[in-house]
């Protein structure tokens, strides 16, 4: 954009006064948002917990811990907490609670070492330390397996349970972060080899009851798929976690209070004092948290290969099908933030996805959407995740072949690695082209990739109809493109200032017509100017990113606007994804807090600058803390609209160059 605007300033003749930048964000009007409850089942045939399930309660039960503490633990002491809460319930004399800790460089307790790899047992109200080996990395398989065997061996059990306990990050990168050996984690893979090596895997009779993922973005159904015939039930989340993380206590009180509780009655528990430990600190808006039959995960499977079937053949029929595909994701709820500044996790909700996407592909979302909701058991989920269906799936926003790679490792079906690798490189290898052949049981050559006419996109001009800036790039670029926004940036003495991008555009896909719907307003805090990028968008709410530094460390703010309500929401604040896995350290902004908020800016008079992060403003959190559009005055600005394909490449039209002056704003022709 530096280079346009230059060229811009250049040719006109007229010069723009200096002011202040006022922009808006013209949100959708008056949709009506639907309740979402603190928590609910998938489906009337499963309202109950633990009816159907074909496992009752009774018996003993063991605990199988794998506490990998990370900087979780070394920075926050937030393994430490969930240690004294389990410690806090005097457990029944059937129930025993075995811990391994690791991969942490200091823990903030007495108790346990940073130097080893701990084994300790929870019971009757105290810890005790029945093992020790040298330190070793968390992330690796064989440090798993060894701590399965140790557990089975010396605590078997009628019922048993894993809890991983760490970061996470989806299908792309596992959980269980060691900091101590570079932030390896275990993969999906590497999760199913250490369980492969200590039991016996059966659809009938899996060995253990629940496998549960206290650490964020692993109720995935790739998660799923991995543990059909290992676990009868997967607890685990879609989205983030917030730092208080399970809670302990509660989940084992409710154990205490029942010691013959049926294991899916158990998850229901874990999710229930989830979120309501989540209510009373204020962090329950956007949570999630479900209990998954894998017993019902073949069906599931089976449904979601028809349905990566069908996008195959479209896709190979006519490449422009990615298009389609990418503006029904675009719809779909995300995980994780998926923008350049939050990072990518690569998630979104998976029946979501098949509910946009039904009427491009008929014949296999609906099937697909039920047996999500035959398969997922219980939920609980916060009132801006209410898309949320209980397991979620890989999609590419990123655009990066090495998380792809990474995917086609964790997942088993043949469709979905060969209509992501088609959609991202644009080739279909002998074995895909063949396997399509099957599907439309007749010959095909290598499909052709139609791309976008890049010459026609670049640069492409906007126009100026009625003092509104408009986008025509016709309808046959148009059906390749998954996204198109714009991009503001303010122009004060020299200096461009990003203000962020938007969607907030009248969009006609069919013409490939665009108009934005700026108004002269943009987000600020307690009237301080923010730089913010859109996260996630429905006909409910939209959420947005925001960097700032909070206390001094770098952060972003989740935002949501909420249509019913017409007002901003400040959810809380946690560290960009990295490497494509979540901090568990989501927290609520409190009154003292220091926020400094963070732009973007380039020089223009330089040649080949870089953009810089700066700070702008510094201030405190109070008790009437308020996010809200700000009129941002006089000021001279520029915009350009940003075209995005299914491959992630993007093209930048011409920029228009406008002013605000006495609250009016004017393009300048």
């Amino acid at each position: 954009m530096k280079k346009k605007i230059i060229a811009l300033l250049l040719a006109l003749t007229m010069v723009f006064s200096a002011c202040d930048l006022d922009e808006e964000l013209e949100l959708s009007e008056n949709q009506d948002t639907q309740d979402t409850t603190q928590s609910e089942t998938a489906s009337e045939e499963n309202s109950e917990v633990g009816t159907d399930t074909g496992i009752a309660g009774g018996g003993s039960w063991a605990f199988y811990w794998y506490l990998c503490g990370s900087d979780l633990e070394s920075q926050n002491g937030f393994a430490t907490t969930d240690l004294e809460e389990a410690l806090s319930v005097e457990l029944p004399e059937n129930v025993t609670m075995v811990v391994q800790t690791g991969g942490a460089s200091q823990w903030q307790n007495e108790v346990i070492s940073a130097d080893e790899i701990g084994r300790y047992v929870i019971s009757k109200g105290e810890i005790n330390q029945v093992d020790a080996q040298e330190l070793d990395n968390m992330g690796d398989p064989e440090t798993l397996a060894s701590f399965l065997s140790f557990c089975n061996e010396n605590y078997p059990a009628d019922h048993k349970m894993v809890i991983f306990w760490d970061h996470g990050g989806g299908s792309t990168s596992g959980a269980a972060l060691d900091e101590n050996y570079e932030g390896d984690c275990l993969t999906i893979p590497e999760l199913r080899e250490a369980f492969e090596a200590t039991c016996t895997p059966s659809a009938d009779s899996q060995p253990y009851d629940i496998i549960g993922f206290d650490t964020c973005l692993m109720a995935t159904v790739d998660v799923a798929g991995a543990f059909k015939d290992i676990g009868r039930y997967l607890v685990a989340s879609e989205e983030t976690e917030p730092g208080i993380g399970w809670c302990y206590d509660g989940w084992l009180g409710a154990l205490k209070s029942d010691p013959n509780i049926a294991p899916a009655d158990l998850g229901k528990a874990i999710c229930d004092t989830y979120y309501s430990a989540c209510e009373q600190y204020e962090l329950a808006d956007d949570v999630t948290l479900s209990v998954t039959d894998l017993s019902k995960m073949d069906n599931v499977l089976s449904k979601y290969d028809d349905y990566a079937n069908e996008a195959l053949v479209n896709a190979a029929m006519d490449y422009s099908f990615y298009g389609k595909y990418g503006r029904a994701v675009q719809k779909s709820e995300n995980y994780g933030g998926n923008t350049d500044k939050s990072g990518y996790t690569d998630m979104a909700d998976l029946g979501d996805i098949a509910a946009n996407c039904a009427k491009i592909l008929p014949e296999t979302s609906k099937p697909l959407i039920d047996a999500i909701s035959e398969a997922v058991l219980y939920q609980v989920k916060g009132q801006y995740r209410s898309h949320a269906n209980g397991l979620s799936c890989y999609y590419s926003f990123s655009c990066d072949e090495d998380n792809f790679k990474n995917y086609k490792k964790a997942t088993t079906s043949k469709p979905l690695k060969y209509f992501y690798e088609y959609g991202l490189t644009g080739d279909l290898n002998d074995k895909g082209i063949k396997y399509i052949q099957k599907l439309i049981d007749g010959e095909m050559d290598q499909p052709e990739q139609n791309m976008p006419d890049e010459k026609a996109l670049k640069d492409h001009a906007v126009d100026i109809k009625d003092n509104v800036a408009v986008l025509d790039i016709g309808a046959e670029n148009a059906k390749l493109l998954t996204q198109v926004n714009f991009e503001l940036v303010i122009i004060d003495n020299g200096t461009m200032v990003y203000l962020g991008t938007d969607n907030d555009i009248e969009s006609d896909w069919e013409n490939g017509v665009f108009k934005d719907n700026f108004r002269g307003v943009w987000g600020g805090i307690d009237g301080h100017l923010v730089y913010m990028e859109v996260t996630g968008s429905n006909d409910e709410y939209t959420s947005y990113s925001v960097p700032v530094k909070l206390n001094g460390e770098d952060s972003l703010l989740t935002v949501v606007y909420n249509y019913s309500t017409e007002k901003f929401e400040i959810l809380g604040a946690r560290s960009a994804i990295e490497n494509g896995v979540a901090d568990k350290d989501f927290k609520k902004l409190k009154a003292g807090d220091e926020i400094t908020t963070i732009h973007y800016a380039y020089n223009l008079e330089a040649e080949d600058a870089e953009p810089v992060e700066f700070e702008m403003d510094t201030f405190t959190v109070t008790d009437e803390t308020v996010f809200d559009e700000i009129d941002l005055g006089d000021e001279n600005y520029a915009l350009e609209f940003e075209m995005i394909t299914a491959d992630g490449k993007r093209y930048t039209s011409d920029v228009k160059l406008f002013t605000v002056q006495d609250g009016v704003l004017e393009y300048q022709e």
